[in-house]
Parts: structure tokens; sequence; C-alpha cells
């Protein structure tokens, strides 16, 4: 299954697409391309020093690429595709900050930044959307990364509006948790498989050992998430994976995410939106405290009522 590029011309029919199938879907694989590494993190950095570096380079830098890939509970995809690669319109390597190195490697394995700047996906479109599709279905959502602390970082810098990142990594985890109640990171796990070299191993070398072939090309988002997913089901499927048994940790980082709070209430409800297609005063979610700082004043897909989804 080939990633589906998503661009300005059909975000909109795509975003119609994932909304229409995340209630079943619900496993998520996803995977980020970003310009490179200001800061470089020693291995023997503490964890603090580790996300001052984790912060700044966040902080810098744009996303380039977001990769999705939409799995049901048994690893199926739905029949309509189930890959999608999102490319963002407003890196610009000639006014933003990057590392040379590798925005190089991305343009020699296919990336067309120029392409992207002209017919890219408005990031704040993109946030906009996933943000509904995170306070309807989060609850239910399984995430998997692979050494995928960057990945989720950028996520949620994009969710939070290109807001600087918690200042602690302790407000950061429990950011995580608020977003990801449901969080897999495969390189954390593969340090407790019995011939996964404890762990220290890249994404291409675990696929390989798991006999597990890639779809599309290296260093392309949509790519990265396809084959994060099939690492996955064959984990499951090699190791008989216990569902939660490795929920909520970061390869690097040696504490778990924090407890999660609900976004959403347990019981159905409808949310009412004015014409203007917004809705005005607390949100109805029941939230308390919102991790994504969202305003009382909450723009919505522009329909008459949102179900909350069961």
């Amino acid at each position: 299954m080939e990633p589906r590029n998503v661009w300005s011309s059909n975000f909109e029919e795509e975003m119609l697409s994932i909304e229409s199938i995340v209630h079943r879907y619900n496993r998520i694989a996803f995977d980020t391309e970003f310009p490179g590494f200001l800061h470089n993190t020693p291995r023997t950095a503490s964890e603090t020093d580790r996300y001052k570096d984790i912060k700044f380079n966040v902080d810098s830098l744009k996303p380039i690429q977001f990769g999705f890939t939409f799995n049901d509970a048994y690893g199926n995809l739905p029949h309509s595709g189930g890959v999608w690669q999102f490319n963002f319109n407003d890196f610009d390597p000639a006014i933003d900050l990057h590392v040379t190195a590798s925005v190089e490697l991305l343009l020699r394995n296919g990336i067309d930044l120029e392409k992207n700047k002209r017919e890219g996906v408005d990031i704040k479109a993109f946030s906009a959307r996933f943000r509904n599709i995170i306070r309807c279905e989060g609850h239910r959502i399984q995430w998997l990364t692979f050494h995928g602390v960057y990945d989720i970082a950028y996520f949620i810098k994009v969710l939070n509006a290109n807001n600087p990142m918690p200042e602690t990594l302790q407000e950061f985890m429990t950011m995580v948790g608020a977003i990801f109640p449901r969080l897999y990171d495969l390189k954390f796990m593969a340090k407790f498989y019995h011939g996964l070299l404890g762990g220290e191993l890249g994404l291409e070398r675990l696929a390989k050992i798991l006999e597990v072939k890639r779809v599309g090309e290296t260093h392309h988002a949509g790519s990265d998430s396809l084959i994060t997913s099939n690492v996955f089901s064959k984990m499951k499927k090699v190791y008989q994976l216990i569902e939660g048994a490795y929920e909520g940790y970061l390869y690097g980082i040696s504490f778990r995410k924090r407890r999660w709070v609900p976004l959403v209430p347990s019981q159905p409800h409808f949310i009412t939106v004015v014409p203007s297609g917004y809705y005005h005063g607390r949100p109805s979610f029941g939230t308390v405290s919102s991790p994504l700082r969202w305003s009382h004043c909450h723009a919505l897909v522009p329909t008459v009522h949102v179900p909350h989804c069961q």
C-alpha cells in the first residue's frame, strides 16, 4: 500500500477519509521528517540535558512531513488505503533554520521542498482538524512510534499552535500522557525481546530481522509510518505481546508518561455549533486544564451537531 500524499489541493478530501475511518482503524503509527538536529545530545547526557536539547531543537525548527498509518486492532488496513503523508508548506531552507546535511539527505531521497512550498498543506489547517480527531477519538487511539520522542514533540508543537515546548521533562511527559494515552515506542520494546540487540538498532535493521519489507522510500514519513505499523504487528505475532505491557514508555526516557486525565467524558453528548462555526463558553469536553492550551472559543468542523464518538 503506497502512502497517499496530501497537498493543499486534496487536503479536505483526505481529511474526510481519515475522519471516516479513525473510529474503527484507531491504531495509528506515525513518523515525522524534520530538518535535522541543531543540538546533538551526547549519549552520556542526563535526561534533563537531553530534554533541553529536544526543546531547543523542536522550538527552533519546523516539521516537513508527517506520516500516518491507520490499522484496526488486528493490523488490517482499511480497504480505501490507510497510509497518509502530509507535506507541509511552511519550511523554506532559504530562510528557516536547518542542518544542511539533513536537508540534503531528504532531497536525495526524493522530498521536493520546492513543491512543498508551492502546494503543501497549511500547518494550521492540519492542526485544527487533528485536534478535533483527538478530542473525539483520543481515548481510543493506540499510537505507535519508533524512537519516537522527537516525532511526538513535533506533533505536540503543531497541535499546540507552535507554542514553545514545556520547560521541563516532567511537564512534557504530562502533556504526552494527556494527548497520547495509549503510546508504544518500538525501540523501547525491542530492548526486552530476544534477538533484537537490546534495542540498539534502527528501524531498518529491526524490520530486516523480523523480515518486514518496506513499501515506499526511506526518509519519507508515510513509508516510515507504514513499516513501523508492520513491524509492530510482526512483534505482536512473534513475541505474543501483551497489550499494555510497554504502554507509555519512550526510548531514552527512564520514567513512564504521567497518568492520563481524559479529555472527553464517558457519556455521549452533542456539541451545538452556532452559525459562525464556533461555540463559546467552557468546553463541553469536560477539560479542566487543557494540555494544548485551547482557548474557550473553539473552531469546529462546520456541521450543525458534532457527536461524541462512541
